[in-house]
């Protein structure tokens, strides 16, 4: 979720000054961040029916990378 704020704000920042628009791209970019935030949403439920995976260091060190990055 923290990268889909991440990207809403800079959608909004976008929307709020056009002028930054580089590439039409970014015409798009709303439709994108909801769909990386549906992707979070599968990766939650993923992780949440595979309890093993969250309990050992590489998904602490996973996560640390996660929130870093």
């Amino acid at each position: 979720r923290i990268g889909y704020w991440r990207y809403i704000t800079i959608f909004r920042h976008l929307k709020e000054n056009p002028e930054y628009q580089l590439y039409p791209i970014f015409k798009y970019f709303e439709n994108w961040c909801q769909d990386e935030n549906r992707h979070g949403d599968f990766f939650s439920a993923l992780m949440k029916a595979q309890p093993q995976f969250l309990n050992d260091w590489k998904a602490k060190l996973w996560a640390r990378f996660f929130c870093l990055s």
